[in-house]
């Protein structure tokens, strides 16, 4: 039965509804709702039993070679659109060569080439949390006033570190952050958060280390055509 719109969809309904997205090719008919669950999925089901549903329902009796085949190419978009789910969960990554496996003794051989978890690159950089080695060169002196950058320069540096920060958050940080309420046992949020509470502060510190008012005001309008020219603040709000 199709939910009407004032019905909430179950998550077995999403599921069957993401398979039949696909054609027997492969060729997605419209690639937001399953994007859409493949991503949002593990805030009430989590992954290892999603591939187990999957690898479940291609075994029932009433399960057609097309769906099975339509089950695949699920498989094979979700390993391709959100690999390091894959790389940086063993148990899920197990299941899906079962399910490989599964089709390949079954004599699916057609249907077990389209998943193909070997491929998934290595994602491990994701979760490493680098620390500052020390110098034994000799010390530099460094910097942090920046007046030689023009406020598109320095918009492009605060939007490179945002970028390579959110780089290594994934899912389960969000996740942790919203169940616990904090970032305890967290490094990557954590140190995200720090990043960008520093960058406030050195912002705080850039306009107070001046002494007029007029002073003031000229540090505060360079900042604000930074947040113009990157397109937005690239400062969240502090996280205690």
């Amino acid at each position: 039965m199709e939910p009407t719109l004032d019905q909430a969809s179950t998550v077995d309904e999403l599921i069957e509804s993401c398979i039949q997205a696909f054609d027997d090719t492969g060729t997605l008919k419209d690639p937001s709702l399953v994007r859409m669950f493949l991503m949002m999925h593990p805030w009430y089901l989590a992954s290892t039993n999603m591939a187990k549903k999957l690898l479940l329902k291609s075994q029932e009796e009433s399960c057609t070679a097309d769906q099975r085949t339509r089950i695949c190419h699920l498989v094979k978009y979700w390993i391709s659109e959100f690999p390091a789910e894959f790389n940086l969960n063993p148990e899920l990554a197990e299941q899906i060569k079962d399910l490989k496996d599964l089709l390949t003794t079954e004599g699916n051989e057609c249907q077990s080439q389209l998943i193909d978890i070997e491929s998934v690159p290595s994602y491990k950089w994701k979760r490493q949390v680098t620390q500052r080695q020390p110098s034994m060169s000799k010390k530099r002196k460094m910097s942090l006033l920046f007046d030689h950058l023009d406020s598109g320069e320095l918009a492009t540096h605060l939007t490179y570190l945002e970028y390579k920060s959110f780089c290594k958050i994934l899912f389960q940080d969000y996740h942790s952050f919203v169940m616990h309420g904090c970032t305890v046992d967290n490094p990557i949020l954590e140190r995200f958060i720090t990043l960008f509470n520093s960058v406030s502060q050195w912002i705080q510190l850039m306009v107070l280390s001046k002494p007029t008012a007029q002073q003031r005001a000229t540090v505060i309008s360079h900042f604000i055509r930074v947040a113009q020219s990157a397109g937005c603040s690239t400062t969240p709000p502090r996280c205690c």
